[in-house]
């Protein structure tokens, strides 16, 4: 049985197709001593001579020779064909990412993101884990994820990655609260008026607070600290007190007159959203081609609002 290397064949088969040693050593890019070498070398296997050889005249193949080139040309055509499946199956081989995300960006901005660019991409499969931002960026730095996707802040400031949109920031009240009918309110006035507002310490009430004070609103009293956004809207709804939270959580609520949006004055500060990843990952390329298409989806909502 011939046990020889493809590279070997492939050599005598220039051989063959070139007319002789020394064309093959041009064609292929090497010396001729290395295509002597792999003849003899196939000679030695087989026990049998390859050409027959005569000063000034062309050498000839022998029997041994023509079943060996139809062998290889049989060898060398089927490993191409290999070749050729494995880059295909490599090109259509599953593509993972997986994003760790903060849960109103995950619930509320993330699916309108998702839908177009999976149905694109029927290789793709994405992991979302919907968090808070403590635990969004703690699967980032532990490596559990690929990437996250959060509020920005100084939390986030040293971590590699780009902003990819923003959210405005909106405070809101039940129908029947005493705001709820005036026009226009200077941001002060809600001194005196109770908040419904994320659990004290974390790294969200601290980025609301930030912003609340960045805008003029130094003193407010929160009443009522709850974990999840949902969990404050919903206070809101009932009557329990102001709250303030992204627009993409209360959009419905605000469309249907179940919240009201306050005119507050001035407007608070829209929260900046980043993309946070590793330059080295295995899902590098569909991180790569992820981050436009959501960075164009954010850009084009904030022209819309």
């Amino acid at each position: 049985m011939l046990s020889s290397s493809l590279r070997r064949l492939d050599v005598f088969r220039a051989v063959v197709d070139c007319g002789g040693v020394i064309a093959a050593a041009d064609h292929l890019g090497i010396a001729q001593p290395s295509v002597t070498a792999h003849l003899r070398a196939l000679e030695a296997q087989l026990g049998s001579i390859l050409f027959l050889r005569s000063r000034g005249r062309k050498n000839v193949i022998t029997p041994t020779g023509e079943a060996l080139y139809k062998y290889a040309c049989d060898v060398l055509s089927k490993s191409a064909e290999l070749q050729k499946a494995v880059r295909r199956y490599e090109a259509d081989a599953e593509q993972t990412l997986s994003l760790a995300v903060q849960r109103a960006i995950a619930n509320y901005l993330l699916p309108q993101v998702l839908a177009p660019f999976l149905r694109g991409r029927r290789t793709a499969r994405i992991s979302v884990y919907s968090e808070t931002q403590e635990a969004a960026v703690q699967l980032f730095h532990s490596g559990s994820v690929d990437a996250a996707i959060v509020f920005d802040m100084p939390q986030t400031a040293d971590l590699d990655g780009v902003i990819i949109g923003s959210e405005p920031l909106v405070i809101v009240a039940a129908p029947g609260h005493p705001l709820a009918a005036r026009r226009r309110i200077d941001l002060q006035d809600l001194e005196l008026f109770e908040f419904i507002g994320g659990l004290r310490g974390s790294q969200f009430f601290g980025l609301v607070e930030s912003t609340l004070r960045a805008a003029g609103l130094t003193k407010y009293r929160v009443a009522l600290h709850m974990q999840d956004s949902v969990a404050i809207k919903n206070a809101a709804v009932h009557g329990l007190g102001l709250a303030c939270s992204p627009l993409c959580v209360l959009e419905d609520e605000i469309r249907s007159g179940k919240l009201i949006a306050l005119d507050t004055q001035p407007k608070l500060s829209p929260l900046a959203i980043k993309l946070i990843m590793k330059a080295n990952v295995e899902a590098k390329k569909l991180l790569d081609d992820f981050a436009p298409v959501i960075t164009q989806a954010f850009a084009a909502r904030s022209k819309a609002l």
